[in-house]
């Protein structure tokens, strides 16, 4: 093993005994700790062999056309879910839209289009993605390391399926969607920061999803907060309201 696969094992061992006994750390130890996004990457891979498999992916980027980050998921709940409360520190919330693939989209030497994307997508969903760190503190852990932890997914909480969704007349930049807990609004609405969705699933395909076989048949993909995060407590009800295109909801069970 090389000292690079050695350091990414030894993160990944970590962040899954966290997730194990619920006892968060401050960071990765220096002898571990991702010195860059390949690096964080190696440890995502590392805890894909310890915690696999893959159901879901999250992806995202900054500004339209910014360099992409993404993370495998490893939770995926259909709504209206209900979430033990026990163990979550965080609460994290944030509304969101994804897309459920109808065939796989393999590694290949030429890249996918975006139009061979959209054609290997059955539906459009709303979700909520729960949002939970392995650290104390995540706004004391660089870049690197926030993406080691698989960009502080906890799970996802698909709606329903939204098969004609091409044909709709709404713009999955901004959708319209209000988060709200126990009936209040949570957050104001903020459309998606990378503009097209779908261009983010084009780079997965492309890039994020290669080192683990490309794209599978049936695997969902969200495509970056449309809300800015928002935090539940126990015993709450969330609810993503999508107006016409449905609604999330999950209870975080006391």
């Amino acid at each position: 093993m090389s000292e690079n696969e050695n350091r990414a094992e030894r993160a990944a061992a970590l962040l899954t005994e966290v997730g194990e006994t619920g006892r968060p750390i401050a960071d990765f130890p220096a002898e571990c700790k991702p010195r860059s996004a390949a690096e964080a990457y190696d440890v995502q891979d590392a805890v894909v062999r310890r915690r696999g498999p893959i159901v879901a992916w999250k992806v995202g980027a900054a500004s339209p056309g910014g360099e992409t980050s993404s993370a495998p998921i490893f939770t995926l709940i259909a709504s209206p879910a209900s979430v033990p409360a026990a163990g979550l520190r965080m609460f994290g919330v944030e509304a969101e839209l994804a897309f459920r693939l109808t065939r796989d989209l393999p590694p290949r030497a030429s890249p996918y289009s975006r139009d061979e994307v959209i054609a290997a997508i059955g539906s459009a969903h709303p979700v909520i993605e729960l949002l939970e760190s392995r650290f104390v503190d995540r706004d004391r852990v660089d870049a690197a390391g926030k993406l080691a932890d698989n960009l502080t997914n906890f799970a996802l909480v698909a709606g329903p399926a939204i098969a004609a969704w091409p044909a709709l007349d709404f713009d999955p930049a901004r959708p319209p969607v209000e988060l709200r807990m126990d009936g209040a609004p949570m957050t104001e609405t903020t459309g998606n920061a990378a503009g097209d969705p779908l261009a983010l699933v084009t780079a997965l395909a492309n890039d994020g999803a290669r080192r683990h076989g490309g794209l599978r048949a049936g695997a969902l993909v969200t495509t970056g907060s449309l809300t800015a995060m928002a935090y539940a407590r126990p015993g709450a009800t969330v609810v993503a309201d999508f107006g016409r295109l449905g609604e999330v909801r999950v209870v975080f069970a006391t």
